[in-house]
């Protein structure tokens, strides 16, 4: 299944005809298993609607495939509406704004409304005591919700999840984390426009993935959220500017294994790596993918609680053991920004 999964894949994304064979019924509630995982099925129905009608699936799953794929789309569809209403909204307020990950890459898929999306995510300019300040003006109660070291919560729309970013991400690492700063000053949110630069996501957007690979899990939705950005092409300067971040903010080791995941799995042309691909690393990242699938939430394995602030930190602490091997630098330090970020949390961002 494996093999035929990833085939379907390529076929989604344009870089392969067809599938070597037939998947057998077996075989194709496996693959649609599988996408569920993952959080692509819509990108994968994509690959489906490419292949000569012989090899697709049989009616009754490709039926199911197609009704759960028009429920993404009608939410992708709210989503995209309510990202229109908040960025209207805080431009209004007078902030500069900048849409993050999901929102801002869907464009660039095939079926942007295929691809699937959980919450809005949008960075504002001003800082945190200006965000701060804001958001307890909004809210009756006066409070803060949602605390986080980059974003709050913010109920603007009823049934929408929206998270306002102080910053769009962090590492733990002192030193990294104010060279990711100095990475995002260079984009600050403007009130012109509200999309992500191209050159902006190359970096970010791998952020992304190594922050939640880290953390809890990352999927393979968010690889192909890379893949894209990747597929938008880059000059020779802008590959280098690129490259130079990434190793600044120590994420080099991290790229080449998921540049040769995009080769050996997606299909990316060499002219659209920025670094040369890692197999051995590739293959730990990939293992960890098809374990955990989307954002982690299928890894069976006991790390521990996630009830309590303390059980959580244990639970982080005993994940980041295993990966001290490959990111040794986000790994040691974590426990540290672990601790700094709760007492903030509890004493002075209330």
């Amino acid at each position: 299944m494996y093999y035929l999964f990833v085939e379907l894949i390529q076929v989604a994304l344009g870089n392969r005809d067809n599938l070597s064979r037939v998947p057998t019924r077996k075989e194709w509630i496996s693959i649609y298993q599988e996408s569920e995982k993952q959080s692509i099925l819509g990108i994968m129905l994509d690959g489906i609607e490419l292949l000569s009608k012989s090899q697709h699936p049989p009616q009754d799953i490709l039926l199911q495939w197609i009704g759960l794929v028009q429920m993404i789309e009608q939410n992708t569809i709210k989503i995209s509406q309510a990202s229109e209403e908040v960025v209207k909204y805080f431009q209004e307020k007078g902030f500069g704004c900048t849409l993050l990950k999901g929102t801002a890459i869907g464009s660039y898929y095939l079926h942007p409304n295929r691809r699937q999306s959980g919450d809005i995510d949008i960075w504002l300019n001003g800082g945190r005591k200006i965000i701060y300040e804001f958001a307890r003006k909004f809210y009756k109660d006066g409070k803060l919700y949602g605390v986080n070291y980059h974003h709050i919560h913010f109920h603007i729309i009823k049934d929408v999840y929206i998270e306002v970013h102080i910053w769009p991400s962090f590492l733990s690492s002192p030193l990294r984390n104010w060279r990711l700063h100095k990475f995002f000053n260079i984009y600050s949110p403007s009130i012109e426009t509200c999309m992500p630069s191209i050159a902006f996501d190359r970096v970010f957007i791998l952020l992304h993935c190594y922050r939640h690979f880290c953390g809890h899990g990352v999927g393979l939705r968010q690889i192909m959220d890379y893949y894209y950005v990747l597929h938008q092409g880059f000059s020779e300067e802008e590959k280098q500017d690129s490259v130079y971040w990434i190793k600044k903010l120590g994420m080099e080791r991290f790229a080449a294994g998921v540049m040769w995941i995009m080769q050996a799995v997606i299909g990316l042309e060499k002219k659209f790596m920025l670094v040369e691909p890692d197999e051995k690393e590739g293959q730990f990242i990939l293992n960890e993918i098809f374990y955990t699938g989307n954002m982690g939430h299928y890894d069976k394995r006991n790390w521990g609680s996630l009830k309590t602030p303390m059980s959580r930190f244990v639970y982080s602490l005993r994940r980041d053991v295993f990966f001290m091997g490959h990111y040794p630098q986000e790994v040691l330090w974590k426990p540290f920004f672990s601790v700094w970020l709760f007492f903030n949390q509890k004493f002075i961002w209330k």
